[in-house]
This record gives structure tokens, C-alpha cells and sequence, in this order.
């Protein structure tokens, strides 16, 4: 594989030099963040560049001899690994009414069949590359929808889910990207209310689900070091009450364990300790709690 000689950017996507760039990338996307990436900028730049190619287009010889073998992969069934990358990779290098998927609803989820619908069965022209391309910042944002009403709701939202594991992994390799922090910061504010709503008796199971992986991803992400909005300062201080015997909380108290939940994603790990944590923390919680919290994050060199 050769090595990249320049780094590349999904707002200036929208140009024909980045159609191998974003081939790699489709090929090599996570699985699970695949519909929300499709409907974020590099999903846009993708669409365009399929809309802008005709039955004439010039391929180079390395594309003519990707799209091969991507083809004689997909022969072997839409439901073989890495079948979604392999389409999304595919779809750069088809021009519309050269490719044709037999009975998409059934054979591809709705994200992905939804998305070769719009470009393959009812593809309308690009807009003007000028327009786009002089102005990268009008590209469109994501819509992920409202943010679920409960933590219950949330479990079953894959966009939402996913977005939250995406902010807190970009933000731990990268944490001076302030739009991923910006975007981290209101996540957690969110999550911290619905935690706050939910019955403390259902959190075991709740933390069982894929939501549990996601809320230990944003803890590790360092994002409690980011200095705090009056809101979260509000916030940070009602759960610190609520967790101080000399103020009436505690463990043991009502909604304690929501409390702690939220005081996890505010106060940095090796900061904030519970003594006898072993008597006081369920069992679903407590080796987590000693494995990620108790001790101070470890920084990257």
C-alpha cells in the first residue's frame, strides 16, 4: 500500500482528486458507524461525486481495476463482510445507470438501500461544483434527529449511540479539535439528563446494552478536563450535592447511583474517590468504576 504524501479533508471533497481518498476511506470505515458518516460531510462529498460521473467518465487504470475486484467480492453475496464498504467504495465508481442492485429493500439495510435509491434510481444532476467547492463551510450539516427522552430510547437510537462512542473517540486522539469538543460537551449534558430521569433500578440492565460501552468510552475520552458552561457548572454542583452525606445524600440515598453516573463525566478519573467502594458500588459497576475511574488516565505520549 502506498503511503499518503498529503493529508486530505472531507469539506474539499467535492473535487475529482479526492475520489481515491474517499474510495480508501469507505473501504476502511467502521461497520457500526457507517450510516452516520454516510450522512455527515464525507457522505455528501461521496454523493456528489457519484452524481457528477457519466456513462463516459475516464477511469484510471488503478480505479478500473478497484471497482474489479470490488465487483467480483460482491458476486459472492450483499450479505459477505464488509459488503456495505465494499458498495459505499463501488458506488464512487459507477455512473448512474450502470449499476443496478436487485431488490435493494431486501437485500441491503434501509440506510443503504435508501442511499443506492437516491443515486442510482432516481439520480438528479450536481448542483454547480463552483458553488460548492468555493464555499466547503455551506456543505450541509448532519441531521441525527432529536436527542432520545430516556436512556431507554437511547439504546435503541444506533445514530445517536454511535455518534457518542465517534465524539468521545475523536475527542481522546485529538483533544485540541474545539468542534469536537464543542459537540462532545453538549452530548454529555444531554446524557447526563436522561441518566438523571432514569429509575435507578433499571440502570443495571441498561448498562448491559451497547449504551454502557458508549458512557465508559466518553469517560476514558478526558473530555472532564474542558473548563465548564454555567449549565454544567450548575449541574456539576447539584450531583456533588447529592452525593455528600453532610448534605443528606450519599450512596444509599435515592438516586445516588445517577449521581454518581453523572459525577463520572465531570470529574476526571483519580479525582473523585469512594471510599469502601466495594461494599457501596454494585457488582455491574464496580470493576469498571476500579479499572477506569479510580485511577488517573494515563496521558498519551
Amino acid at each position: 500500500m502506498d503511503l499518503p504524501t498529503q493529508p486530505w479533508f472531507a469539506a474539499s471533497g467535492i473535487s475529482e482528486s479526492q475520489r481515491d481518498a474517499l474510495v480508501r476511506f469507505w473501504l476502511a470505515a467502521p461497520q457500526d458507524l457507517l450510516p452516520s458518516l454516510w450522512d455527515g460531510p464525507t457522505g455528501e462529498a461521496s454523493r456528489f461525486l457519484v452524481r457528477s460521473l457519466s456513462q463516459s467518465h475516464s477511469f484510471t487504470s488503478a480505479q478500473i481495476s478497484c471497482r474489479d475486484a470490488i465487483n467480483q467480492r460482491l458476486q459472492q453475496g450483499l450479505n459477505t463482510p464488509l459488503a456495505p464498504q465494499l458498495l459505499l467504495a463501488n458506488f464512487l465508481l459507477s455512473p448512474p445507470g450502470l449499476m443496478k442492485i436487485a431488490s435493494p429493500d431486501v437485500n441491503l439495510p434501509p440506510w443503504l438501500a435508501n442511499a443506492y435509491r437516491q443515486l442510482y434510481e432516481g439520480a438528479q444532476q450536481p448542483t454547480a461544483p463552483v458553488s460548492v467547492s468555493a464555499n466547503p463551510q455551506a456543505l450541509p450539516e448532519p441531521d441525527f434527529g432529536p436527542f432520545p427522552n430516556s436512556l431507554q430510547e437511547l439504546t435503541q437510537n444506533r445514530i445517536h449511540l454511535n455518534r457518542l462512542l465517534g465524539l468521545a473517540n475523536l475527542y481522546y486522539i485529538d483533544p485540541e479539535d474545539r468542534e469536537i469538543a464543542s459537540e462532545l460537551i453538549q452530548l454529555r449534558r444531554q446524557l447526563a439528563i436522561i441518566i438523571e430521569r432514569c429509575q435507578e433500578s433499571q440502570l443495571a440492565e441498561i448498562w448491559a446494552t451497547d449504551l454502557g460501552e458508549r458512557y465508559w468510552a466518553l469517560v476514558r475520552s478526558g473530555v472532564q478536563k474542558e473548563p465548564l458552561e454555567p449549565q454544567d457548572e450548575q449541574l456539576k454542583a447539584g450531583i456533588t450535592k447529592r452525593l455528600q452525606p453532610s448534605q443528606g445524600g450519599g450512596f444509599g440515598t435515592p438516586g445516588a447511583l445517577n449521581a454518581f453516573l453523572v459525577a463520572m463525566m465531570f470529574f476526571e478519573p483519580g479525582s473523585m474517590r469512594v471510599d469502601g467502594a466495594e461494599q457501596k458500588l454494585p457488582s455491574w459497576l464496580l470493576p469498571a468504576y476500579q479499572q477506569i475511574f479510580a485511577e488517573p488516565l494515563k496521558t498519551q505520549a
